[in-house]
């Protein structure tokens, strides 16, 4: 009877041991083949929808040039709110091409112009570029800030930048003409009177980049919009009495004179 039970103990001792090898060995493989946590997998996916996406399919759309543009008018000297002047302004250009080839400095090499650069009237009212809600409102190094706004479902940012005078903060609701703030006085040079006004698309990434922004023209400005930026240019070389201001062989679209994504 003792050795009935001792064999007893012994075979239900093997059986224990097994059940513990099987255990040990299934919790190991499961482990090694773990599959990413939750946030992982989401990072991941992110950062892939976003690097494959074609931005030219966004739905966001620019609706305003972020100040008005006219045909120039030589009795007020005026093309909208853009006052052609002979006081010095940088690069000779109040209207500067995304991408222009900004000429190296003994303090900076050169570099890509990342947003169109307008030099206008201090005091000029500057409007939202799109419908949308204020994404962020920071302060920049030149003691002035950018309006960033962003419409639902767009991974783009639309930039106002180097305004003063801001009437909208973060979370705000803003349409596309929207009055936002006024161009900055940083950059104003020699008592021009002119200050400085930059529109932007910034794309995510790391670090982000600018990407042309009158590729993202809505349909209800595209046409008329794009004319009056050649016809501007063309103007401004008159009045300047430059032909060679712009160099129109480079432009791929008025306004831009490369579709290369620009960092910063």
């Amino acid at each position: 009877m003792k050795q009935t039970q001792r064999g007893f103990a012994i075979f239900e001792l093997l059986i224990a041991v097994f059940v513990i090898v099987i255990i040990a060995v299934a919790g190991f493989f499961f482990v090694k083949n773990k599959p990413a946590n939750k946030d992982d997998g989401k990072t991941t996916s992110i950062s892939t929808t976003s690097s494959e996406t074609n931005t030219k399919t966004d739905s966001a759309k620019i609706k305003h040039l972020g100040v008005n543009l006219d045909y120039y008018d030589p009795a007020t000297k005026k093309a909208g709110d853009f006052l052609f002047t002979n006081a010095e302004v940088f690069a000779n250009q109040i209207f500067m091409n995304y991408g222009y080839l900004i000429p190296a400095s003994p303090d900076y090499p050169a570099k890509r112009n990342p947003q169109p650069t307008f030099f206008l009237p201090l005091g000029t009212k500057v409007h939202s570029l799109v419908d949308g809600k204020v994404f962020r409102v920071p302060k920049l190094y030149s003691d002035d800030y950018s309006v960033q706004v962003q419409t639902e479902g767009s991974e783009l940012i639309f930039e106002a930048e180097h305004v003063v005078n801001v009437k909208v903060k973060e979370g705000d609701t803003v349409k596309a003409g929207d009055i936002i703030a006024e161009v900055s006085p940083f950059g104003s040079q020699s008592g021009s009177g002119l200050g400085l006004f930059e529109i932007g698309i910034l794309k995510g990434g790391n670090p982000p980049s600018h990407i042309c922004p009158f590729d993202y023209l809505d349909d209800s400005i595209k046409d008329d919009l794009l004319k009056k930026i050649t016809a501007f240019q063309k103007s401004w070389e008159e009045y300047k009495g430059n032909s060679n201001i712009y160099d129109e062989s480079q432009v791929v679209i008025p306004g831009c004179v490369s579709r290369d994504p620009i960092e910063g």
